[in-house]
This record gives C-alpha cells, structure tokens and sequence, in this order.
C-alpha cells in the first residue's frame, strides 16, 4: 500500500501550542503528540496585530508541516470569535429569515466577511448555526496556508469527531476549559444536542453562569452517561461544577491515552495530556 502523508492537528491553551501528528496506515495511531511554549497569550497572538509573536508561532507551524510532510492541517478554533446558535428549521428554510437572522447576530459586520455553517441536531426541528467573522480569524487561516488541505474546527466539532472515532452511543457532554471561556456540548444517539460557551472574567464566576444558562438550554441539566473534560485547568473546573452535574453520569478529565482510544509510541509527557486532546482528534483521519 502506498504511503499517504500524514494529518497535523493544533490547539492552543494559554501560551502553549499542542500538536499531533497521524500514522496514516493505523486510525488508531498517532506518531507523535508534542508541545511548545512561547511565553506569550497564543489566543491574543493570534489574534491581535503583534507581528513579531505571529511570526514566531507561524514559524513554528511551519516547521512542523515540513518534518512531517503534513498533507492536511486541522485547527482547534477559539469559541470566543465565534457565534452559536440554535434556530428553528423554518428559518433555515426560508432564505430571506436566514439572511435576516444571520446580519441581526452579526450586526456591524460586513456580510462578505461573515461565512455561516449550519448543522443538524438530534431535534430536527432546528439547525445550529456557526458564524465566524473571516477578519478576526483571519490568523489562524494563516498559519494553513502551505498545507494542501486545511479546516478550522469548532470545539463543538471535537465532539462529532469523538462519536465518529469512539463511537460512545448513549449521550455525553464536552466540557473544554480555555482561559476566558468554556464550552459546553451535548450530544444524544449520535448526533448534537446542544452548544454553547460561558465566557468568564474569573473562573470562579462558572457556578453562577452555569446556573444562568441553565435556566435557557434545558439540555444542560440533561442526563449524560459521560462528561469528557479537556482544555487548560480541566481539574478547577470539575471542582467548581460538579455539583451541577448528574451524579449518575461519570466524568472524564482526557489525560490518558487510554481515555482517548489512542495508541503512541510514547507513554509519558511533560504536559498535561488533556490540553493535547483537540489536537489529536483533529490529527485522525476519521471516516
């Protein structure tokens, strides 16, 4: 059989970039799960206007796609710079309603800078929508640029890759802890339930957010077999909001291989392993 390159994934947590990198004849495999630290805000880096720190995490991407031949590059996107949301179908099926639903979300942006994403869930009688603003992500499109193929993926897109790779049937919750924000995402029988995010000034503020958006998405009060956490200070968050949770759900913090469903050569890192988890689902090549 003839070789095919390899898939890089990408996530970035506070000033680390996490990475991982497929074996393109094993699904199940990666070849290597590294790390970078850069001293630095990746996210405001990203996303501001500091050449000299943009240059700095490029240079580094781009290394990574030329020792590893890298064919395809996917990205774990920032929810931040994101807009999510739940409609009736009846929206989505009428252009006009859609047009009017999307420049009232996006009010003040220039409609050839907004790209909307519509998805399906569980209750058919509504779509999710993603929008994303092309001029504030217009970083993170960047650092794809020498890769043949390229995908920014949401975090509620972690999830949907977590059925096709595990395949968990029932219904679980994603909880990603990034430094301003968490999302929360709920899948039922194999398909989206719910999302959204939580941004926060402090992250002791979650309990009294959490209860806040409760109250609005009834699916986060839901019953979930399983909670999977992953993202930076997984460990405060699950302390903080526990309580909230079903007791009869058991929650997961993705910090073994093991959790993952994921075979490597190597067994030990000097990171936490939950932080690299977007960046290894997104590395598999999943059909």
């Amino acid at each position: 059989m003839e070789d095919s390159n390899p898939s890089l994934g990408l996530s970035f947590f506070g000033s680390r970039l996490f990475y991982a990198v497929n074996d393109s004849d094993n699904p199940r495999r990666v070849n290597r799960i590294g790390s970078y630290d850069f001293n630095v805000d990746i996210s405001e880096a990203l996303l501001g206007d500091n050449e000299q720190q943009f240059r700095g995490i490029s240079k580094t991407v781009d290394e990574l796609k030329q020792q590893y031949s890298v064919q395809r590059l996917r990205i774990h996107s920032f929810p931040s710079q994101e807009c999510w949301t739940t409609v009736p179908k009846i929206v989505y099926d009428d252009s006009d309603e859609r047009e009017n639903h999307i420049n009232i979300l996006m009010n003040g942006v220039d409609r050839k800078h907004i790209h909307p994403t519509w998805y399906n869930l569980s209750n058919q009688g509504h779509k999710f929508l993603l929008l994303r603003n092309r001029e504030s992500t217009a970083g993170l499109q960047q650092l794809a640029a020498k890769a043949s193929t390229s995908d920014m993926i949401s975090d509620f897109e972690i999830g949907m890759r977590w059925i096709q790779h595990a395949n968990p049937g029932g219904s679980f919750m994603t909880i990603c802890c990034f430094g301003n924000c968490i999302s929360v995402c709920s899948f039922i029988l194999g398909k989206l339930r719910g999302a959204t995010y939580l941004p926060f000034d402090d992250i002791e503020d979650l309990p009294y957010l959490w209860l806040q958006h409760a109250q609005e998405l009834q699916w986060m009060q839901g019953l979930h077999d399983n909670i999977y956490l992953y993202g930076a200070r997984a460990y405060r968050v699950i302390e903080i909001l526990q309580p909230f949770w079903d007791e009869a759900g058991t929650i997961i913090k993705m910090d073994s291989l093991d959790d993952m469903m994921i075979e490597a050569e190597e067994t030990t890192y000097g990171f936490n392993l939950e932080q690299a988890f977007p960046a290894v689902l997104l590395a598999l090549d999943l059909n």
